[in-house]
């Protein structure tokens, strides 16, 4: 069998179909695991960009006397987290919005953890949202206050004995992907 599409001409193709597979997959109700294989880097990121608005976040998992902050925001375990401003930096945006979110002033980068993505609708489209990861530290008494205009309703620290709560009912990219980490700081 001859196939004469160039590279490019196949990427566009996947990226097409991934087009029109991605709207329907994420309507699903139950869409379950789904497996793409054989599709190129180019034709998943064009996909993802006509699919998705972007919206890149940044966040901290705020470290105090061995264990961490936590916020309820909606009634979900989470971690301070949000947008990233115009010109602003991932670090700088995490520092802001941990402070915002919780009242907690002087914070300081201890180091970066792994990033989590994960999607959601919003305003009648999809959106993509990368969000940054760092491990933070601060020099005051941590006297939070939770930020109620953005649904937060506590602000709480989160030791070895609320650990595996924190992980079984916060969002699965971060259970998933800062769970090693979060351990890490619960049993030190």
């Amino acid at each position: 069998m001859k196939f004469d599409a160039t590279f490019q001409e196949s990427d566009r193709y996947d990226a097409e179909l991934l087009c029109e597979f991605l709207p329907e997959w994420l309507d699903d109700r139950d869409p379950g695991d789904t497996f793409i294989h054989e599709v190129g880097e180019n034709a998943v990121a064009v996909a993802l960009k006509e699919t998705f608005r972007m919206a890149p976040a940044a966040g901290g998992v705020v470290v105090k006397d061995g264990k961490f902050v936590a916020i309820m925001r909606h009634g979900i375990p989470d971690l301070p987290k949000g947008h990233i401003e115009q010109g602003e930096t991932p670090e700088n945006a995490a520092l802001r919005e941990v402070e915002e979110e919780t009242g907690i002033c002087k914070l300081h980068i201890v180091k970066e953890l792994p990033p989590t993505w994960h999607c959601y609708p919003m305003d009648e489209e999809w959106r993509l949202k990368r969000t940054y990861w760092y491990l933070l530290e601060s020099e005051e008494t941590i006297q939070p206050k939770p930020q109620t205009e953005e649904g937060i309703t506590e602000i709480k620290l989160i030791g070895n004995e609320e650990i595996e709560d924190f992980l079984k009912n916060t969002f699965r990219s971060i259970s998933e992907i800062l769970r090693k980490d979060l351990c890490q700081i619960v049993t030190k």
